[in-house]
């Protein structure tokens, strides 16, 4: 059979952060965030870029239960540029009305019936908030099983970003080892694989090198999230690193993407976070230049649609 090919973008280096809002005291989440936290995380994440002239690249990626709560601030923020993610956590999960069930576990520990229900639950909750529909989905903590990516493909859902390529911690339910590192269209068969969904997965920026986790028997790699505080040159070799990958696979598109939460205070312009934070932008700047490209400030959906003019994997 005569393969189809696809086309190279060597033009363009997209970029994307984006914030998980989680609940507080909820698993997952950070041990101090309150509601407060969670608020002023948003206001200065927002602020932040919004001064850089990067609003439409920041996504905010909010549980069921956060879009309930804060659902007037995400959609003023979402009028002002941001894009709307739903992010999810399985652990103690309670949607309206269904406080009987017993939703105690990571999402990659249910087979296909459970999950779907679980998954088809919560993306119905948090449209109610936000009023509009989810088309982009973010699994808490990369916790998503082989079974995950048809469910939401079958959901509605359009992109995607649940893997941590080389992370293995099969007790957490991370089992990444050997995924494919980049972004690409998901498989009905492997969690791990390009395949035929029209669902794209896009994995964050982080290190190609697997190292041995903090248990014994596990493997995790380092992205440049505002909480590890890179320095610059770190957060620059990672970014380059990537970008280098890319192109020896000939990866059809080229892309940034770096994650945060709203677990501190983004304002405090003093905070290494914060400092992090800006590294991360400027580093976008500064690696496209290394590399010849036009920095290209997108949402994930944006990401896809370009995935596909391209044909790509």
């Amino acid at each position: 059979m005569r393969p189809q090919g696809y086309q190279l973008n060597r033009r363009q280096l997209f970029f994307a952060y984006f914030m998980d809002c989680q609940t507080p005291g909820k698993p997952g989440g950070g041990p101090d965030l309150t509601w407060e936290m969670a608020e002023k995380a948003v206001h200065g994440i927002c602020e932040l870029f919004a001064e850089r002239g990067l609003l439409h690249c920041l996504g905010l990626c909010s549980e069921p239960e956060v879009m309930r709560r804060q659902a007037v601030l995400f959609r003023e923020m979402q009028d002002r540029g941001c894009w709307l993610t739903l992010h999810f956590q399985a652990r103690a999960y309670q949607p309206p009305g269904c406080e009987e069930l017993p939703w105690d576990r990571p999402l990659a520990s249910y087979d296909y019936d459970e999950q779907f229900e679980l998954l088809r639950i919560a993306t119905d909750d948090w449209e109610q908030s936000c009023g509009q529909k989810a088309v982009t989905f973010s699994a808490c903590c990369a916790q998503a099983n082989d079974f995950t990516h048809p469910i939401i493909a079958e959901l509605g859902y359009r992109q995607c970003y649940t893997s941590v390529p080389g992370r293995y911690f099969p007790e957490a339910h991370q089992r990444w080892w050997g995924a494919y590192p980049h972004s690409r269209h998901c498989s009905s068969k492997s969690r791990l694989i390009p395949g035929e969904l029209d669902l794209y997965e896009v994995p964050h920026t982080h290190e190609l090198n697997p190292r041995p986790g903090p248990v014994p028997g596990t493997w995790t790699v380092t992205d440049c999230r505002a909480e590890h505080e890179l320095s610059y040159e770190d957060t620059l070799a990672m970014a380059a690193a990537s970008i280098e990958d890319m192109l020896r696979r000939d990866h059809p598109l080229l892309y940034l993407l770096v994650p945060t939460h709203n677990t501190w205070d983004v304002a405090d312009r003093t905070s290494g976070r914060r400092k992090a934070l800006e590294t991360a932008i400027d580093v976008a700047y500064a690696v496209a230049d290394q590399f010849g490209l036009e920095l290209t400030p997108a949402s994930l959906p944006e990401f896809h649609a370009e995935a596909d003019r391209l044909g790509a994997f």
